[in-house]
Formats: C-alpha cells, structure tokens, sequence
C-alpha cells in the first residue's frame, strides 16, 4: 500500500501566486508616496471642486466696494481683490474651471488621439501614411494662430475652449498609440482574434485599445497639466476664460497687474496651480513607474 498523502489539487504554500498587471502596477504604485501624495491631492481639489457652490465662504460675486483689496485676515483667508472680492471663493471657483479645462480637453484629446493612432497603426501602408502626414502637418501649425482663428470665426465661449485645446493635444497621443498598436498588432492573441473571423473594429475595441491602456493613462496625467498650463496662458493674453467667470490663469493675470501693491493677488492663485502641476507630474510619474513591465517584483 503507498504512504503516499492524497493529491489534493491544491498548490503547496509556499507556492508564488499570480497576480494580474494591474494588480501589480497598483502595489507598486503604492509604494510610491509622491505618486500617493499627488493622487491624495487631485481628489481633494477634485472633491473641493464639485462642492464649491455650497461650501464657498462667500457668493462669488459678492463685491464690497468699501472694502477694497484687504490682505490675509481672519474673515477672507486669502484677502481681497480690488472690488472687495473674496479671494479663496475666487479660487475655489477658479479651480473649478481650471481644473473642467483641464479633464475634459484632455478627454478630447484621449478620445481623437487614441482612435486616430490605432487606425493608423492597424490599417499600416497607406493609410497609415496619409494619416500619420496629416499629423504631421498639424504638428508644423502654430496652435496659438489656430485657436485665435477659432475664437474670431467662433466666438468666444468656454466650449470652444475644451474643444479647442483638445484638437491641439491629440496630435502626440496619436503618435505614442499607433506605435503600441503597431508592435501588438503582430501579437499571437491578434493573430488568433483573425483566424476566428472578429472584425476589425472589433479587435481594435476588444483587444488593441485595452492592451495600450498602459502608456495611454501615464500620458493623460502628464497632458493635464499641460492642458491646464495652455489654458492658464491663453487666459493671460486675454483668450481663454472671460469675466464673469474665473480660472487659476485669469487670476494669475489679474493679480500680476497689482502684484507690487497687492501681491496676495498672484500668491495664492499662482500657489493653487503650481501644487496641482507638481501634484499631477508626480502621479505621471508615478504611474509610468508602477505600469512599467521591466520593473522588478519585490
């Protein structure tokens, strides 16, 4: 009779268990305390945002003409502008719409960006060469004469805005999925989707597009930012958000206008953005990590 102990079917304990990539960029991520602080921060301004119009200190036109510009006190942390303006409700509104410009032209330029390069990048040989030069003609246009031309024929509003950005945007994200799509296409698991008879659109929805999430989400947190630098600086020239309303970058040209004689009107607009660029570029950075597959295991 064997001694043998029955086969049970389960794996011995000291046996590694598998886990998936997402499972493992997000241990990784989360050793990352930069990458964890920049994360913590952009909920916060996210949250603080959505709930501005009920937990600002004062409405956000609420003037006070006999109060004039004040610095820093008990009543209005931030000071006051000019007109006697809260400064903290002010920012707050105006990360409001700093931060709208920012996730919704770069959703824009996600949403062209991605479809355009893996098209290209599936269909190869001409059409990937006609698609991929009028990307590159688009590169050689300065996109300040193209956002002037549309805010001229146009108008000005804030949807033409978002819009206007994210065609600008897309261009290299275009160019940084054609090349992952480009080395997956040639895959065994695209090959099988084919002799299975999937269509094109298909695999491009099922398999391509889900397999270049990776650098996909690294780069949306590191165009955030520069979406939300562009917007700042067309709002300084005068073509980005109009009064009555208000953003980081409108408020940054305000308060250098006085900043000699009233500079809590730069500090603390010009505070708001840059923690939120530092807060982004470290979780970029920190995602760019943590997705990386020649990382290491711990």
């Amino acid at each position: 009779m064997s001694t043998d102990a029955p086969h049970t079917g389960q794996l011995p304990d000291d046996a590694e268990q598998g886990t998936s990539l997402w499972a493992d960029a997000w241990a990784r991520l989360r050793k990352n305390r930069l990458a964890l602080f920049g994360l913590g921060v952009i909920i916060f301004l996210c949250v603080v945002s959505l709930l501005t119009p009920w937990i600002a200190p004062y409405g956000y036109e609420q003037q006070n003409l006999a109060l004039g510009a004040t610095p820093p006190s008990w009543q209005h942390w931030f000071g006051t502008d000019i007109f006697g303006r809260d400064l903290l409700t002010r920012v707050m509104w105006g990360g409001r719409m700093s931060l709208m410009v920012g996730f919704v032209a770069t959703g824009v330029a996600l949403v062209i960006g991605v479809l355009w390069g893996t098209v290209a990048g599936y269909a190869g040989g001409r059409v990937d060469a006609v698609m991929m030069r009028l990307v590159d003609i688009l590169y050689a246009l300065p996109f300040m004469i193209f956002i002037i031309l549309l805010m001229v024929v146009f108008g000005r509003n804030i949807i033409l805005l978002f819009l206007a950005i994210g065609a600008v945007e897309w261009l290299t994200m275009a160019r940084i999925v054609r090349g992952q799509v480009q080395s997956l296409r040639r895959q065994e698991f695209i090959e099988a989707a084919h002799s299975l008879g999937l269509s094109r659109w298909r695999i491009i929805r099922k398999h391509l597009i889900p397999n270049s999430l990776g650098p996909v989400i690294v780069y949306t947190t590191l165009t955030i930012p520069s979406v939300m630098l562009l917007e700042a600086f067309l709002s300084f020239l005068g073509l980005g958000v109009q009064p009555p309303e208000s953003s980081w970058g409108l408020l940054i040209n305000n308060g250098v206008e006085t900043m000699e004689e009233y500079p809590w009107l730069l500090i603390f607009p010009g505070l708001a953005l840059a923690i939120t660029l530092f807060s982004l570029n470290f979780l970029g950075d920190g995602l760019r990590d943590a997705l990386d597959p020649r990382s290491s295991k711990d």
